[in-house]
């Protein structure tokens, strides 16, 4: 049965953290209508099982839950809807209740956030008798989201886990390499190339594992692959540290693979000053890869991949047959800007 969902995001990134939940919903075959979106809110129509999804593969998403009430920016027109509301249904099995507010931006700044919490804590308290209003430790978290889409009253399901991106940084592995992508942006390309649970993922630039060791989290069979035997040597001793048994690692030259069939690829090929292309110019293998990589993707595979902005990419990849997807564009520092692409197999 679909509810209302929402979906607060990280807002690092302008387009990334709303592009990797509909990826996830995508490959985890979950029918959905989107209903809003602003720069940390995402409003969807689905199966509350989305949450669940979401929850165990975004690095992202910072909370989500399920909508309760929503309404034009004013706070009378919002109570007015609760005080219709059953707080018993979202209530359920706990004895205990909190209420929290977030503001995104500068949203009608005139509403006080802690006189929002007081006053739909009190609503809430008035139309039961069986919880308690707990602040420290609630059995069920209620959050008032004002935004420029207005308020918004939703009831907490997840939240993602304090310290989980800290512990799986770069520095924190046995072998570190300069060109390693961060644990988050790193999930979030192995979300985009839309995998399902248990399918089989290849990096074909797989380096020292970055992307391997985010695939294998979210359940995928990892395969990686790399010219040069030191990466690989590299990318086997960071998986055995985070205790992470890839389905293989081999090293081989990308543009032309062995590796017969992969549902899905992730991968960022290597560029810049820290990194090497073992001689060859990086348009030169980018347009050697793409028909490789289009030859291995099985069905309407999806190959999602990173590059410097200033690469051609688009046009490489349509010549060797893939349909451009999305595209997304990554600040990293003054000199380089990449953009990251999600191609399908037509």
């Amino acid at each position: 049965m679909k509810e209302r969902l929402f979906f607060i995001v990280s807002g690092e990134h302008r387009t990334l953290p709303h592009a990797e939940i509909r990826a996830i919903l995508q490959a985890c075959r979950v029918d959905f209508k989107e209903r809003a979106a602003s720069r940390k809110l995402l409003r969807v129509e689905a199966d509350p099982s989305a949450l669940d999804f979401v929850a165990k593969r975004s690095m992202m998403y910072d909370q989500c839950g399920i909508e309760i009430a929503a309404t034009r920016p004013s706070k009378k027109r919002l109570f007015s809807r609760l005080r219709k509301l059953e707080p018993e249904k979202h209530l359920a099995g706990s004895n205990s209740y909190a209420v929290r507010s977030l503001r995104i931006g500068r949203a009608f700044k005139q509403l006080q956030r802690t006189t929002l919490e007081r006053e739909i804590g009190e609503i809430i308290g008035r139309k039961q008798s069986s919880a308690r209003v707990d602040l420290d430790h609630p059995d069920t978290t209620f959050l008032c989201v004002v935004s420029s889409q207005g308020l918004m009253l939703g009831k907490l399901t997840h939240s993602r886990v304090p310290g989980l991106i800290a512990s799986r940084r770069p520095r924190k592995r046995p072998v570190f390499h300069p060109s390693t992508m961060q644990p988050k942006l790193a999930r979030c390309m192995v979300n985009l190339a839309r995998p399902a649970e248990g399918a089989l993922l290849l990096d074909p630039f797989c380096g020292v594992g970055g992307i391997l060791l985010e695939a294998a989290a979210i359940g995928c069979r990892a395969i990686g692959a790399d010219a040069d035997p030191r990466m690989i040597r590299g990318a086997k001793a960071n998986l055995e540290h985070y205790r992470t048994e890839p389905l293989g690692l081999v090293v081989e030259d990308a543009t032309k693979m062995s590796i017969r069939t992969a549902d899905s690829m992730a991968t960022d090929p290597p560029y810049g000053r820290e990194a090497s292309t073992r001689g060859r110019k990086l348009i030169s293998l980018l347009r050697e890869f793409l028909p490789s990589a289009y030859e291995t993707l099985s069905g309407n595979g999806h190959l999602c991949i990173c590059c410097p902005s200033n690469v051609r990419l688009p046009r490489m990849a349509r010549a060797a047959g893939f349909k451009l997807v999305e595209s997304h564009r990554v600040y990293m520092h003054r000199s380089l800007t990449r953009r990251i692409l999600v191609l399908r197999k037509k």
